[in-house]
């Protein structure tokens, strides 16, 4: 099996990319015409479900994966490294958010409630540059080495 399976995941998380790039946009568009605490937990949610669950088949499944296929040269890190952002951005999301529920409407002199828009349109701008990093070169340089036996 080896490569196939490599093959296999990385097909199923390039497709949860469109998937979750649609649910992305109409997030944002939400934000700014529907903003709602449901929304706001709606958000969270994504993020902590689905896309929590898409990291860790990137960090574990996918790096198992490469290394049952013989593939112990690619940097693993490296795409993990992006996820350290995006979780940084979370946890400052969060922070906002528990301010908000505690009925606070400013911080640092901000409106609360711009803040959290504002940092929930940061994060998906950095998931969307991260999957785009993801299928332009992360993906790439893992398929090449199917390429490579072959050579």
């Amino acid at each position: 099996m080896g490569f196939e399976k490599v093959k296999q995941i990385l097909t199923k998380l390039t497709q949860e990319h469109v998937e979750y790039l649609k649910k992305v946009e109409e997030f944002e568009r939400k934000l700014e015409t529907e903003f709602s605490p449901e929304l706001v937990d709606q958000i969270l949610q994504f993020i902590d479900n689905d896309i929590a669950e898409h990291a860790r088949v990137e960090e574990e499944d996918l790096d198992e994966a490469l290394k049952e296929a013989g593939i112990t040269d690619f940097d693993i890190e490296a795409l993990n490294f992006g996820h350290q952002t995006l979780d940084e951005i979370v946890e400052h999301l969060k922070f906002l958010v528990d301010k908000y529920r505690a009925g606070e409407a400013t911080y640092l002199g901000k409106d609360l409630k711009k803040e959290i828009i504002k940092t929930a349109k940061e994060f998906f701008t950095t998931l969307k540059d991260h999957f785009t990093e993801e299928e332009d070169f992360f993906f790439p340089d893992i398929l090449k080495y199917d390429i490579e036996r072959f050579e």
